[in-house]
């Protein structure tokens, strides 16, 4: 790994110099006392890497990030980490550079930014986790949805359309290692355990994207006949559509689609019935909720360790009831 080499060695020059530039060796900047001698929220910056600008979920994440900093009167740096972990380091490390009070991070894999946390907590400065979890380092709060609850949602959806025959179902899967990945399959096959009546044919990874998943879909439909697969279980609306999309056109007339993150295309979808079911989470909702508990914490309070926001199955029957995530 010889990026994260270089990470560790550098980290060791840039907690030396953060002296000079007033982010490692300011009290403001310790954790464990955050109010500043200034007071309040105010003076200096926060950073936050998200893992990429191309997807409309990050991109919704980023504005409830900037709004909320505003009505706060904080100073947010959000940079765009480009799908690539190497990247995420490099982000983290120019913002720790540049003298950022505070840190939000949204990582492409809960391991790979595990550095990052490491060098961030070197020189005393919080960090929130964001719609992804970070396996190890200091974390001063996790602000995002539950995703096992997420997949448990798919999972009894899922028994209740294929009803007591079951059948066999495609799991396209977002980016492997990333938290929600791994917790929404934790929570479907949690309930697909007590349902040996409905089996996974295939399962594949397709990064939450939508030609990615276009791609993996197309070489499914090849593998499978019409009829050998009733249902499609996706970990993200941009995975679901185009599945849905490939299917009908091969002829996969009765096949079910079950999405996740709730966006507009995947609710008009539900309408019309190319989708059977969304989960909706709000990521502008968890991206101002990352700015709000930074700001308490900057101005001395005490934050929780978690700050879990709702996840809602959405379904033809209440789809107008609930507005879109983005």
């Amino acid at each position: 790994m010889p990026v994260i080499r270089f990470f560790a060695i550098s980290c060791v020059s840039i907690v030396v110099a953060l002296g000079a530039l007033g982010c490692g060796g300011d009290s403001e900047n310790i954790p464990d006392s955050p109010a500043s001698a200034r007071g309040g929220v105010g003076g200096g910056k926060i950073g936050a890497v998200l893992p990429t600008f191309s997807h409309p979920f990050f991109l919704a994440q980023k504005k409830g990030m900037e709004d909320k900093a505003k009505e706060l009167g904080l100073e947010i740096d959000v940079r765009d980490g480009q799908d690539d972990d190497a990247k995420q380091i490099g982000q983290v490390e120019t913002l720790i550079n540049l003298g950022c009070r505070a840190l939000i991070l949204c990582p492409r894999d809960e391991d790979a930014l595990v550095p990052a946390v490491e060098a961030a907590n070197r020189a005393k400065i919080p960090i929130i986790a964001l719609n992804r979890r970070i396996n190890g380092g200091e974390v001063l709060s996790y602000v995002g949805a539950d995703d096992a609850e997420g997949g448990v949602l798919q999972g009894e959806e899922l028994v209740k359309l294929l009803g007591p025959k079951g059948g066999k179902i495609l799991y396209l899967e977002g980016t492997e290692g990333s938290s929600p990945q791994r917790k929404r399959s934790e929570g479907l096959l949690a309930v697909l355990q007590k349902h040996p009546e409905i089996t996974i044919a295939d399962r594949r990874f397709a990064g939450f994207q939508e030609d990615k998943a276009k791609s993996v879909m197309t070489d499914l439909v090849r593998r499978f006949r019409p009829g050998d697969v009733q249902a499609v279980v996706a970990q993200s609306d941009e995975m679901a559509l185009p599945a849905a999309e490939v299917a009908q056109a091969e002829g996969w007339k009765d096949v079910a689609v079950l999405g996740f993150d709730g966006s507009k295309s995947a609710f008009d979808a539900v309408r019309n019935g190319r989708l059977q079911s969304t989960v909706l989470q709000d990521p502008a909702e968890q991206g101002a909720k990352a700015v709000e508990t930074l700001a308490n914490f900057l101005k001395g309070q005490k934050v929780p360790a978690e700050n879990i926001t709702p996840l809602r199955l959405i379904t033809k029957g209440d789809v107008d009831k609930h507005q879109p995530a983005y």
